[in-house]
């Protein structure tokens, strides 16, 4: 946005107008962490082993399913594990315990008045579109990038595919993410990358949380 300050990173700028803003799910858009943990635990406990330890939880909070159950179920207990998995009823047992990131409402309002496209970005699977329902947000997103169809983060496939469907150049989107498999996956793509109250991470913006992310991203965007 000419007169406007940039967005300057390790290697992008975004300095002549925001087209589009993708978003991650765990850790940015909600507070799932402690659902997370219930879900795995659950079916932890159905193949008698004993919670996750917190280095487990970590990796389960921003790996994909597949890669969760992978380091947390011997192979032995996969099949079983992956049957209570499906026998979890996710809308009743997992869904309450989440909670929106205060704030997120009000910034997908204003960046759509704006006219910037948003899409997501996230290792889970299934559970999202059941998720985007539950919280009344399936209007905002286009595409949905999951585990399921794309590979899961840091594979840059996902962050591509939306490129190519918003047709834009890369460096006039931006990925808001949380961890370091989004960092390395907005970077294989060429996409700026936006740290969510992470600042540990190598980012071109950080923001801790969804009001100071509108005031920071206000100079580059006009109104739609």
């Amino acid at each position: 946005m000419a007169g406007g300050p940039a967005v300057r990173g390790r290697h992008n700028t975004i300095d002549s107008g925001l087209k589009g803003l993708v978003f991650d799910v765990d850790g940015v858009m909600f507070d799932s962490r402690r659902s997370n943990i219930e879900y795995y635990n659950l079916i932890r406990h159905a193949v008698q082993l004993a919670p996750i330890s917190a280095e487990e939880e970590d990796f389960c909070h921003m790996a994909s399913v597949d890669e969760a159950l992978e380091r947390i179920i011997p192979p032995r207990r996969r099949e079983k594990a992956r049957d209570a998995a499906g026998k979890i009823n996710y809308t009743t047992r997992i869904l309450p315990m989440l909670s929106l990131e205060p704030g997120l409402p009000e910034a997908l309002f204003w960046l759509r008045q704006k006219g910037v496209r948003l899409a997501i970005l996230t290792n889970r699977n299934n559970s999202v579109a059941e998720l985007l329902r539950y919280f009344s947000l399936e209007s905002f997103f286009s595409p949905v990038m999951t585990a399921g169809n794309s590979p899961p983060k840091p594979h840059p496939a996902g962050l591509m595919s939306i490129v190519e469907a918003w047709k834009v150049d890369a460096r006039r989107i931006a990925f808001l993410g949380d961890s370091s498999v989004d960092e390395q996956a907005a970077g294989s793509a060429g996409v700026p990358f936006w740290a969510f109250r992470n600042k540990a991470l190598n980012a071109d913006l950080h923001v801790s949380d969804f009001f100071q992310m509108m005031q920071r991203v206000a100079p580059l965007v006009k109104d739609g």
